[in-house]
């Protein structure tokens, strides 16, 4: 078993630099007041779809997101190993990760953007329901622990 050192230098070596670009989002998902989408409004002509608008930074995150090695896509094990199925347990999950979860919190985030990319609502989910900022703050979190100074 690796020790907490050596995964937290492995850490930061193949995910520091993507995810001090995600940091930058967590006052937008901290802020409560966002409306992280709408239902079409029909400005740009009549639609019997009903689909959702989304905000602009949180396309702009999405978009970052899933061009990073952070993306898992065998996410779906991390939530069977775990027996995950509510927002809640996901919360819950998020806030006792360690170092040796980090894993776990890359299938956390990828499962909403990359769920996002075939069912809209998940990229508005992963944020009204704080995926997102859990994941992001679990990660600045550890990183600031084990960041050697200097």
């Amino acid at each position: 078993m690796e020790s907490e050192n050596t995964l937290a230098d492995k850490l930061i070596s193949t995910y520091g630099r993507e995810l001090e670009v995600l940091f930058k989002y967590i006052p937008y998902f901290s802020d409560k007041k966002n409306e992280f989408a709408k239902s079409y409004d029909g400005a740009q002509g009549e639609s019997n779809l009903n689909f959702p608008v989304f905000d602009s930074t949180l396309l702009d995150f999405v978009k970052r997101a899933s061009k990073m090695k952070l993306m898992n896509r065998n996410y779906p094990y991390v939530y069977s190993r775990h027996r995950i199925r509510t927002h809640e347990e996901e919360r819950k999950y998020i806030e006792s990760c360690t170092i040796r979860n980090v894993d776990d919190l890359r299938g956390f985030i990828s499962k909403y953007v990359l769920e996002g990319m075939h069912r809209g609502p998940a990229w508005s989910e992963g944020a009204k329901e704080g995926i997102y900022l859990g994941v992001l703050s679990k990660f600045k979190e550890l990183i600031d622990f084990y960041k050697k100074p200097g």
